[in-house]
């Protein structure tokens, strides 16, 4: 009887490896044309991009095609804008609240190269380019460009949680932009100068390649009135470069401290905004003690000015003096060789 069941069980294993032997040579799933364009927190993929002169830069965005084998055809994928998604998302996630909501990127402000991505049999992954136009966008609003696989019979598309689509949030940067600590820069009201206010951060968004806006003194970054409050922000050329040395051995160590001159100005003449003294920022260059690849770069910025809130009530002005720093710093990780992707955001 044992070896009944131990034939039986033998024939089972034969005929079940004898099924299975050559599966692996076989395509397992449909191959569907997907865009890689992860989603974070914000619920839209955020693409950090060099703001360059002209204010023109080229995103690669990455077009597959899945499946387990490699892709055995040509495509021609077509990769068009997305009218419908970005609303459906900003109601779902801010309600009434449109004064928060993701805008959609006007087309003044980037063109296709090309409208369709081609494939070639063997590749998996292609590259589609997007050239974005910077020049003059207002970054007080969140720019998005949804864009989406166009259906075709000549390909299936990926619907899979909507990876054929990409909302990217485009976050133009230059060498001074980024979230700084504002807890330094003091802020009085009137002619009080014994009791101050602070703001926990000030992010400072890219105008052109010098210069950056924030918002003044207080301002609610995420108010409705915010862009009455811009204060540009340029950074002259350094008036001092340092190279710093190794205070153990006193050889030079590539790292450098730079000092300069900033230019604080305001567009909109209702806030009365006025400078006080000369602004003046410093970068300093030094490696972290734990991870000696990277280099931080820590910036300061010295400024004090006047402005007033004139939104907050119809009947009465707030003036503001704010005085102190703000600071901010900057990881590159010099393992990377191209330093834009190198910045750890």
């Amino acid at each position: 009887m044992n070896k009944i069941y131990l034939y039986i069980a033998l024939l089972g294993t034969f005929l079940f490896l004898s099924g299975c032997n050559d599966e692996w040579k076989e395509e397992l799933y449909v191959q569907m044309i997907s865009l890689k364009a992860p989603i974070g927190n914000d619920n839209v993929s955020v693409i950090y991009l060099r703001y360059k002169p002209e204010g023109e830069v080229i995103y690669k965005l990455p077009v597959i095609v899945s499946g387990s084998k490699t892709n055995p055809k040509d495509y021609n994928v077509r990769i068009d804008v997305d009218n419908d998604t970005l609303d459906i998302l900003n109601r779902e996630i801010y309600s009434d609240r449109s004064d928060l909501y993701y805008r959609q990127l006007p087309a003044s402000f980037y063109e296709f190269p090309s409208p369709t991505c081609q494939i070639q049999s063997g590749v998996d992954v292609e590259l589609f380019d997007v050239k974005f136009k910077f020049s003059g966008l207002d970054l007080v609003e969140k720019w998005v460009l949804p864009l989406t696989v166009v259906p075709d019979p000549s390909y299936e598309m990926n619907t899979y949680k909507g990876r054929q689509k990409a909302l990217l949030w485009v976050r133009p940067f230059n060498n001074y932009s980024g979230s700084y600590s504002a807890t330094s820069l003091y802020v009085y009201y009137g002619s009080n100068t014994t009791s101050y206010m602070t703001a926990g951060t000030r992010t400072a968004q890219v105008v052109d390649e010098n210069t950056v806006f924030f918002y003044a003194g207080i301002t609610e970054e995420l108010t409705e009135k915010r862009g009455e409050y811009k204060i540009k922000c340029k950074f002259n050329d350094p008036s001092e470069v340092i190279e710093l040395v190794d205070n153990s051995t006193g050889e030079k160590t590539g790292l450098f401290e730079k000092r300069g001159q900033l230019e604080l100005s305001a567009e909109n003449p209702d806030i009365r905004f006025e400078v006080v003294g000369s602004p003046s920022y410093s970068i300093r260059e030094e490696f972290d003690i734990d991870r000696p690849y990277l280099i931080k770069r820590i910036f300061t910025l010295t400024m004090e000015y006047r402005y007033q809130d004139y939104t907050s009530s119809e009947s009465v002005l707030f003036p503001y003096l704010c005085r102190g720093t703000m600071t901010m710093q900057r990881n590159v990780n010099t393992l990377i060789p191209d330093e834009d992707q190198a910045i750890l955001w």
